[in-house]
């Protein structure tokens, strides 16, 4: 049973095959003479290049696609390139990592309480922060202020919020979790929460 039962046994050959083939077409094959496609006349290699190598190598669609191009122009007023070493790729960025660093190191240090984001950027802190706060806003005046506190547009947490909030729990999930007690473990499901905004 099992699937070696219903293939086909593996028959191997009787006999031990000839070591070389001694056919009359072999035979005449290897006497023939050179076809028309290999003449005899054209050299494989050689130490110049000659005019049939010359033949060989020329590829008449790039050559018909070069003269339709037409003569190069060359502008000579054109401005020469300065390369200074301080301004390369890699200077420009571990100065823009270090102004981004400065400017997130005096916003945290300025206060406290509130979180100022920095140029266009707000760090994973801040950004629960406001989310967090949010929720407990009651008021559309509120909400305002929450978007002047953190240094921001009101129309830009708008769209902030379409996409993006902060970890919140329904309480009537909440449950032990499988086979734990409460202080084991708990389970609960994730919602999404919204200011009731009067």
């Amino acid at each position: 049973m099992g699937n070696s039962a219903s293939k086909a046994a593996r028959k191997y050959p009787t006999r031990a095959p000839p070591s070389q083939p001694t056919t009359p077409h072999n035979a005449s094959r290897a006497t023939a003479p050179r076809s028309q496609t290999e003449p005899a006349s054209m050299p494989l290699a050689d130490s110049h290049r000659s005019q049939a190598i010359e033949k060989d190598g020329a590829d008449p669609q790039f050559l018909s696609n070069l003269s339709s191009l037409g003569q190069v122009r060359v502008d000579h007023h054109m401005e020469s390139i300065h390369v200074r070493p301080e301004a390369s790729n890699i200077a420009r960025l571990f100065e823009s990592r270090a102004r981004l660093g400065a400017d997130l190191a005096s916003s945290l240090s300025s206060s406290s309480t509130a979180f100022r984001p920095t140029r266009d950027q707000m760090n994973a802190t801040a950004l629960s922060a406001l989310m967090d706060r949010r929720k407990s806003v009651r008021t559309k005046g509120e909400l305002e202020q929450l978007a002047r506190d953190f240094g921001i547009g009101h129309d830009v947490l708008e769209r902030l919020t379409r996409f993006v909030n902060s970890p919140s729990i329904d309480k009537a999930s909440i449950r032990p979790a499988t086979g734990k007690s409460e202080e084991e473990g708990f389970v609960a499901t994730a919602v999404w929460m919204e200011p009731s905004l009067k």
